[in-house]
């Protein structure tokens, strides 16, 4: 037996199938209706040909963020899917994001929003930030789908980047939603800049970065924002407000690589001025070594010729002084002999005597006179006698 459910549940489960049913919706705008105060919208799309009506819903933020302008006969494409409202069992549809129809609508919008963003001053160059030198944490926002993340990460130097990477859709109105989530997410991450980048393309598949919410959150972004978002035609308005914008994900790994090549440029070229100063200094050296030698080696001959002579000159002083000594001794000697020959102590041995009177050697009697005491010097004593 079937179960039986209620008509809660039931609308539960249908609405829970209906969501599956979301879809790109084109259509005029008619009926809006905006209330003070309230968190939503209401407006119907009515099909140009037939007639045919959606009743929609839109919560204000989703509506701000769509960065669409509403008014009754507005051609637009919603990205909707239907729900039955319970209390009244009418069907809805509930409205996630809003995009205009049109190369010519896009481009008065592009150009109405660029007015006024450059009124505030969004685009002065007095506002734009320098990106900094020798950058290391970079943050970027791209699709992990497609060449462009391929193209930036081939060519992004090895310079020890730590790259911190947000996914995120890329192409047309829809990526307006996840495009201000990956700001978000690096918005308090210690990046030193943020990149965000896509390919080139329509001006329909730019849609999101002309979204003024998500220029707005650029321009308020705490750290420089490198762009790298091609187009030829009406540069996006990211771009505008950007702090350094560049054509291709290649352009923007060259740039960030800029400083650290500018750096490494001068590294080398500081080596080499370091490595001519050193060989210069070197042969400077070698040939300061090579003339020490020269004169050491004559300092050694000249030391070696000075012992020579030295040691000539002391056999010499040492033969002479030897002589010397030995003529002295001789001299001494033969005087020794002379001396003693000479001695008076000699000749008193041989029965000679001294007289001396009062101390003095007394060598006349005509010196001496009646009653004088002399000594008289013998070789065994001396005898004091008077004169009668």
């Amino acid at each position: 037996m079937e179960k039986i459910i209620s008509v809660s549940q039931y609308l539960d489960k249908l609405n829970n199938t209906l969501k599956g049913e979301r879809a790109k919706i084109i259509g005029e705008v008619s009926e809006l209706k905006m209330y003070e105060g309230k968190s939503y919208l209401f407006f119907s799309l009515r099909d140009k040909i037939d007639q045919s009506v959606i009743n929609c819903i839109m919560w204000k933020n989703d509506y701000r963020i769509s960065g669409v302008e509403l008014r009754d006969g507005l051609e637009v494409i919603i990205t909707a899917y239907p729900e039955v409202y319970k209390p009244n069992g009418r069907m809805t549809f509930k409205v996630e994001l809003v995009e205009l129809v049109g190369e010519g609508a896009l481009q008065i919008a592009y150009e109405k929003l660029k007015k006024k963003l450059e009124n505030e001053g969004f685009f002065a160059e007095s506002r734009k930030r320098p990106l900094p030198d020798f950058p290391h944490r970079i943050g970027v926002i791209s699709s992990k789908n497609g060449a462009v993340i391929n193209d930036f990460l081939t060519n992004i130097g090895k310079f020890g980047y730590e790259i911190l990477f947000v996914d995120s859709r890329v192409e047309g109105q829809d990526a307006i939603k996840d495009l201000l989530s990956a700001i978000e997410t690096l918005r308090n991450k210690n990046i030193d800049v943020l990149v965000i980048m896509r390919g080139g393309g329509s001006l329909e598949s730019f849609l999101a970065f002309n979204n003024e919410m998500l220029v707005r959150s650029v321009a308020k972004f705490p750290v420089p924002v490198l762009t790298g978002i091609g187009h030829e035609k009406d540069i996006p308005l990211v771009s505008l407000v950007s702090d350094k914008n560049v054509s291709t994900p290649t352009a923007v790994a060259n740039l960030l690589n800029s400083t650290w090549d500018n750096a490494l440029s001068s590294v080398r070229f500081s080596e080499e001025k370091i490595m001519y100063h050193f060989t210069s200094l070197l042969d400077k050296f070698r040939r300061a070594e090579e003339t020490l030698f020269r004169a050491v080696e004559r300092i050694n001959s000249a030391i070696r010729r000075i012992s020579d002579e030295i040691t000539l000159h002391t056999k010499e002083l040492t033969r002479e002084f030897t002589l010397a000594v030995t003529n002295i001794r001789d001299l001494l000697t033969q005087s020794a002999k002379t001396l003693e020959l000479s001695s008076p102590e000699r000749q008193l041995s041989k029965g000679y005597s001294i007289v001396r009177l009062r101390g003095k050697v007394l060598r006349s009697v005509k010196n001496t006179k009646k009653n004088d005491i002399l000594d008289i010097s013998l070789s065994d004593g001396i005898i004091e006698s008077q004169i009668i």
